[in-house]
């Protein structure tokens, strides 16, 4: 067994093919920065094949294209869609069904092979299956399925035993005779349809009945008695006239009936029995019509009388407790009688006018089917000739509709509008370098590369750090008398980590002194955990006490450095900054004197810096909050299994707290008023969330709401327990759909799949992000219903249809459907 199963294992493994992406040795270059790429594309040897315009023996030296010379492209369109390479190729998974028509007719297999024992007989109790008796099997098979197949099976052959102890010496030979059904499962839904060669592994019941016979007798009918010193004589050794006995030898003709002889008083017993087979092998497709299958076989009988021994024998003929069974192994041709060969065409569903129409496809509108167009996409107006591709009348490589010089002499090389590079031509060039690097007067014109990684930007340009107080991070739950005390925070925020730790943070500092006051308040309540951080992306670094006050030098100089902020725009005493105090003083600033300005440019920032000073606090007023607060929220839900908060749609930032039941839990930001809190609930409950409600905390406690200053109606009961599990979504925004293969973007297979779908009722076309269009079949409330309505639609030749759910009509993963559904 360990043998079989090693040569399995060794099978499965040619079958896994991997491949290297094309474009990982690309990704080098996409993070290149503009100089680095330069640098590269001047290093990297010349192709071999490259544009050289029009060249005519001795008529220029010029004849290499100029490096700043933008190549032609003319062509914009989608390559012209061929229905028998999408076949062959993108569609070869689409074709499954037409390829396994064959396999759902039935098939017969003639096989042969050796049948194995297993006993009372030999010390081992078995014997090996390829030194049985020879047996033949004829098979009917049906598949049920793409990976499961119906066998009928009748069998038959003989199973022998010769056992020569020194205490007994026994044989036997049992005609065997076989029927039943098997089950066949061959990973068809996991191995694709282009392989030929897969394994199989089967099970399942046969009757079947023996003959059971032993050769004890000669010819001439002398019984066979063994001697010790491993003769066969015609008188039991010791009798008397054993002197006389004469020799014989077994003519292996099994003649007497084992049944018949009652040597241990078993008597009339039944000699029919059902057996279950188990077994595997591999099966190797010839051609359309004929398989090969090399199959090995185990039958575990009902009876233990195939051999004649049994535990109830007599004197040394007695045997084991177990039944006896028997092995085949076997080599057999598998062929369709019925199916005719496959046409190696496929068949054409779409009408006469859809390849009518699709033969005078004129995409770009230049009088040039598609078929016949080489150049498609072209510009509409342009001129072309008889394959579709722009005119280009001299022939330098730039078409007439681009070309700014439609009679450009013979080999010289062109610009991108297709003017020669004359020696006139460069010298005008250079004198408008000249122009361009001395002159006062210039026009600036910008030349980049759209595809190099944008360049670094200076620490100027840098984005200022942000800073938060982080009060507490968790790997796992929250722990239950730590839950209420995050709540009655109205500003705290969670983020998870890359190895899954969630750090609960509360406000967001552009100084780092602002956040040192904050966690100053949180270590006097009484949080000694709580640390200055700085927040960079999905980051949360803490802040070493040791390093506060270098920061807190190093943005005290900045501060003294600039003058006024205005959203994050320093305004400066610099010429390009008078047009703002212009626009402050007037005529008073524009025709003041050099010092008149300086004290109205004071002046202007001193009421600026005022300005924003006021609406500075008045800001922080509105979002901050203090230890005395009650702070409201809105629970959204508490699920088993974690969900996205993106299933909660609402422009408030979204809580998740996971509870030391392992319940994750989902509440909305902090507000300071109940009519804010109030007024968003409204919101959510027209959204669909109508199991929303409003909870209130307040230092570090969840609060009831009757203590607070909502208006709450005397016989509303609130539920103050934190542990259950609830929604407040709508279950019957849930729906399930059966999505018709991946979103098609090429005309033709759309098409296509309009065609196929014209007899469909209940589809509905959806254009996805990228500008493919989905198609999805039926509604269902529940899973199972989609998943039937999927089958039918497989039947039907939609092989590729699969289950999606939706909320609201948005694609969402179908764990979290099943999970809003609970």
């Amino acid at each position: 067994m360990k043998r079989v199963a090693l040569l399995l294992l060794t099978f499965l493994s040619l079958n896994i093919r991997s491949q290297e992406p094309d474009s990982l040795k690309y990704a080098a270059l996409d993070s290149l920065s503009y100089e680095q790429l330069l640098q590269y594309y001047i290093n990297e040897p010349e192709p071999p094949q490259f544009y050289k315009g029009p060249v005519e023996l001795g008529d220029s030296t010029y004849k290499v294209l100029n490096d700043q010379v933008i190549p032609t492209d003319t062509v914009g369109a989608e390559p012209l869609f061929r229905y028998d390479y999408f076949m062959q190729n993108e569609g070869m998974e689409q074709d499954t069904s037409t390829l396994e028509i064959s396999d759902f007719r039935p098939k017969i297999a003639l096989g042969f092979g050796k049948l194995g024992y297993t006993g009372d007989l030999y010390s081992k109790h078995f014997q090996p299956t390829l030194k049985g008796r020879p047996a033949f099997n004829l098979d009917i098979s049906q598949r049920l399925f793409r990976y499961l197949e119906l066998n009928f099976t009748v069998m038959f052959g003989k199973v022998a035993a010769s056992e020569n102890l020194p205490d007994r010496h026994e044989n036997m030979v049992s005609e065997i005779r076989s029927g039943g059904l098997n089950l066949v499962y061959d990973f068809g839904n996991f191995i694709p349809q282009r392989y030929r060669v897969r394994p199989y592994v089967s099970f399942g019941v046969s009757g079947f009945e023996y003959l059971s016979k032993t050769d004890i007798k000669d010819a001439s009918g002398k019984t066979y008695y063994y001697w010790k010193d491993g003769s066969i004589k015609d008188l039991p050794e010791g009798s008397a006239g054993a002197q006389e006995a004469k020799d014989l030898v077994r003519d292996y003709n099994y003649e007497s009936d084992i049944r018949e002889l009652n040597l241990d008083g078993f008597g009339k017993y039944n000699e029919r029995s059902i057996a279950f087979p188990f077994g595997f092998g591999i099966i190797t497709r010839v051609n359309d019509r004929v398989n090969m299958k090399l199959n090995w076989q185990y039958y575990f009988s009902g009876t233990d009388y195939i051999d004649g021994i049994t535990e109830n024998s007599l004197g040394t003929r007695k045997g084991n407790s177990k039944n006896d069974n028997f092995s085949y192994a076997s080599f057999a041709f598998q062929y369709d009688l019925i199916t005719k060969p496959k046409s190696k065409t496929y068949a054409d569903t779409l009408s006469d006018a859809f390849w009518l129409a699709f033969d005078n496809a004129d995409e770009d509108k230049d009088s040039i089917p598609d078929l016949n167009d080489d150049c498609l996409g072209t510009v509409a107006g342009a001129k072309v000739d008889l394959n579709g591709c722009p005119s280009d009348d001299d022939n330098d490589g730039i078409p007439n509709y681009r070309d700014d010089e439609p009679n450009t002499p013979a080999g010289f090389p062109v610009n991108a509008r297709g003017v020669a590079q004359t020696d006139a031509y460069w010298k005008d060039y250079y004198e408008a370098y000249l122009n361009d690097t001395l002159s006062t007067d210039r026009e600036i014109q910008v030349v980049y590369n759209a595809f190099a990684a944008k360049p670094k930007k200076s620490k100027k340009d840098e984005q200022k750090d942000e800073y938060t107080v982080e009060l507490v991070r968790y790997n796992g739950p929250i722990p239950s008398d730590e839950l209420a005390y995050l709540l009655s925070i109205g500003d705290i925020i969670s983020t998870t980590l890359d190895d899954g730790t969630v750090v609960y943070t509360t406000g967001k500092y552009d100084n780092l002194a602002d956040a040192v006051k904050r966690k100053e308040e949180f270590r006097l309540s009484g949080n000694s955990t709580a640390k200055v951080a700085k927040v960079a992306g999905k980051k949360v670094e803490k802040i070493q006490e040791e390093d506060i006050d270098a920061l807190l030098r190093k943005e005290l100089e900045d501060l003294m450095s600039i003058t006024i902020s205005e959203d994050g725009d320093t305004i400066r005493t610099q010429m390009e900054g008078d047009d703002y105090f212009a626009g402050l003083f007037g005529d008073e600033f524009t025709n003041a004197t050099p010092e008149v300005k300086d004290s109205l440019r004071t002046l202007g920032m001193k009421t600026k810096a005022k300005e924003i000073k006021a609406n500075r606090e008045l800001a922080e007023a509105e979002e901050s909050f203090n230890p005395e607060d009650v702070i409201y929220r809105v629970q959204l839900g508490a699920f088993r299994n974690r969900i996205s908060t993106s299933i909660f749609n609402t422009s408030t930032n979204v809580l998740e707290l996971k509870t030391a039941e392992n319940i994750y839990r989902y509440v909305t930001k902090g507000y300071k008023s109940i009519e804010q809190a109030a007024s968003v609930r409204a919101d959510l409950v027209i959204q669909g969330y109508s199991d929303a409600f409003v909870t209130a905390y307040k230092g570090g406690k969840r609060v009831p709401l009757n203590q607070t200053k909502a208006t709450v109606d005397r016989e509303y009961v609130e539920d103050m327990n934190e542990d259950k599990i609830f929604s407040s979504v709508d279950k019957s925004l849930v729906a399930f759909k059966v999505q018709l293969g991946a979103p098609l973007k090429k005309p033709g297979l759309i098409a296509i799949m309009e065609e196929k779908i014209k007899d469909l009722n209940d589809i509905e076309k959806q254009t996805t992000s990228v500008g493919g269009v989905r198609y999805t079949s039926g509604s269902f409330a529940s899973y199972s219903d989609a998943e039937k309505h999927r089958k039918e639609l497989e039947a039907k030749g939609f092989t590729d249809a699969f289950t999606i759910a939706t909320f609201k009509n948005e694609q969402i993963p179908i764990q979290e459907a099943m999970e809003l559904l609970k």
